[in-house]
């Protein structure tokens, strides 16, 4: 009776998704993206170890997203300031700093991202310090000044967050002339019947959405390509579960230097360990709220 039960919610949660890639996708919401990426003790379990999972395998995991969105280049990668958008548990982070880069990786939700700020804070007291740095922000009015980053990466994440425009703006303000934008995103059709349940803000885009995206953002040399990251191949084409898209900001006449100054707002620490949030965020409280939440999960450990 379990199992047929289950039958049947997958199945709704898999037509509410193609219901969704027909119809089009809701604006963003803070309130809808909380209420799905909720904690509780085994979730809290659970990212602790896949941190401890990560280290071991020496970010085997993230070196892979890097090498599908074309970065996995130390000397490419060494001194750079990078941008992780929708950073998740930072995979893809701790691999591109291993590689030499300079991380900053940003999420709106505490849930996915302050089991790795502990687990690197952990880390730099013991010496073994990775520049990275994490932050709950908006991606959508991000507080970091114009020009700051060479890179900005964003995985599995344009999907999440609709109108794309403003955000892929707000990408190209933070890059430097000539910085690259680099993404990868779950095709149509296998984003809507892979993952069952989802938050209300998902919903699968397509190449053409973004590259158009883009181009009305001013971006240059727009460009996807269809990629299984897990097999590093191109060769099922539209057949591949995912696709990559690349961009870069227009130099226009401009020098190719970034901003001198990472930050334009003041980050406020949290209690949460290494996790720092954007004193503008407009969601400020909601993240707030689940600090609360995973501190009293955290607290019997604490006493």
């Amino acid at each position: 009776m379990l199992r047929q039960s289950n039958l049947w919610s997958s199945l709704a949660n898999w037509s509410t998704n193609l219901q969704r890639l027909w119809r089009g996708r809701p604006p963003w919401s803070a309130g809808d993206e909380f209420a799905y990426y909720r904690v509780d003790e085994r979730v809290i379990r659970e990212h602790r170890e896949h941190q401890v999972e990560f280290a071991r395998v020496a970010y085997t995991p993230g070196l892979r997203i890097a090498r599908a969105l074309d970065l996995l280049d130390t000397h490419r990668l060494r001194g750079t300031q990078v941008l992780d958008l929708g950073a998740g548990e930072c995979v893809l982070s701790a691999a591109l700093a291993s590689c030499g880069a300079n991380v900053w990786a940003t999420d709106a939700v505490p849930k996915q991202i302050w089991a790795a700020a502990e687990y690197h804070q952990a880390q730099a007291r013991q010496g073994h310090a990775r520049p990275l740095h994490f932050v709950i922000a908006d991606a959508q009015d991000l507080p970091f000044a114009d020009g700051a980053f060479d890179i900005v990466v964003a995985n599995l994440v344009l999907h999440h967050i609709e109108p794309l425009v403003p955000l892929l703006r707000e990408v190209r303000r933070v890059l430097r002339p000539g910085g690259i934008f680099a993404a990868l995103e779950p095709t149509p059709l296998v984003g809507a019947l892979v993952h069952e349940a989802t938050s209300a803000n998902e919903s699968p885009i397509a190449p053409r959405q973004v590259l158009a995206a883009l181009r009305e953002a001013e971006f240059s040399n727009e460009r996807s390509s269809y990629y299984w990251s897990r097999l590093e191949t191109s060769a099922l084409g539209p057949l591949s579960p995912g696709y990559r898209v690349t961009a870069c900001r227009p130099l226009a006449g401009e020098p190719p230097v970034r901003s001198e100054s990472i930050l334009r707002r003041t980050l406020l620490p949290m209690q949460l360990p290494g996790l720092d949030l954007d004193a503008g965020c407009s969601f400020a409280e909601l993240a707030r709220a689940q600090e609360r939440e995973i501190l009293a999960l955290l607290q019997p450990e604490r006493e």
